[in-house]
């Protein structure tokens, strides 16, 4: 016979359950018809058990929301050690980041059907936005460390950064939405050739330049052809 569960055990067994059923009900009909009736019966309890655990679907969401970027920024910490080759960090982390998201596949879903309800509810986006500036500015931190030995900084702020990095991942986990078959490793060479551009800046590497370079010397060579 299992031992009792304490107050505090079935409080997070009913919260996980709840987040579990309503994860899979809004995906499957959308925020607006997966009712807070639908998501407490789906998951076994009542809408007062939802209540007590959370005041809305918003909320609901956020708490799921606030767990992911958690364990985003420690996943990208332990994957940017700086202590290899930093192409391959870059490559090596932003292949498992998409690993890590698809681990749920019900996530992506999930979060842009958020982001669209977001979209049309002033309040709730500025919740969204508020959370998106704080896992920003943790990802700004966690490459401002990595990046501390480079010969040289990026002329980019690590707050720019940072955003451009959110803005890729966004669009590459839509594209997955709609193309499926699109891997990582495509992800991976994306990050790395961003990296790259971004390292030659810091080094003031001018690309313009290289590129007028390389195309005159293709010029002279077919000359002499």
């Amino acid at each position: 016979m299992s031992p009792a569960l304490s107050r505090k055990e079935k409080q997070a067994k009913t919260r996980s359950a709840l987040l579990s059923s309503a994860a899979k009900l809004i995906c499957r009909k959308g925020i607006s018809e997966a009712s807070i009736d639908d998501v407490a019966t789906d998951a076994g309890y009542t809408k007062g058990a939802f209540y007590a655990n959370f005041k809305s679907k918003e909320e609901l969401f956020l708490v799921m929301l606030d767990q992911r970027y958690a364990e985003e920024l420690e996943r990208l910490e332990a994957g940017l050690p700086g202590e290899g080759a930093r192409a391959e960090e870059v490559r090596e982390s932003a292949e498992d980041f998409i690993r890590f998201v698809w681990s749920d596949p019900q996530w992506p879903r999930l979060y842009f059907e958020f982001v669209t309800y977001a979209a049309r509810n002033p309040e709730f986006r500025q919740e969204l936005a508020t959370r998106d500036r704080a896992m920003r500015q943790g990802i700004a931190e966690i490459l401002r460390r990595w990046a501390a030995d480079f010969p040289a900084q990026p002329p980019i702020p690590y707050e720019d950064l940072a955003m451009m990095l959110f803005c890729m991942a966004d669009g590459f986990l839509m594209a997955q939405l709609k193309e499926p078959e699109l891997g990582e490793e495509l992800y991976g060479t994306m990050m790395a050739t961003f990296f790259r551009g971004v390292g030659a800046s810091a080094l003031g590497l001018d690309l313009e330049e290289l590129a007028e370079a390389q195309e005159a010397n293709s010029r002279k060579t077919g000359a002499g052809r």
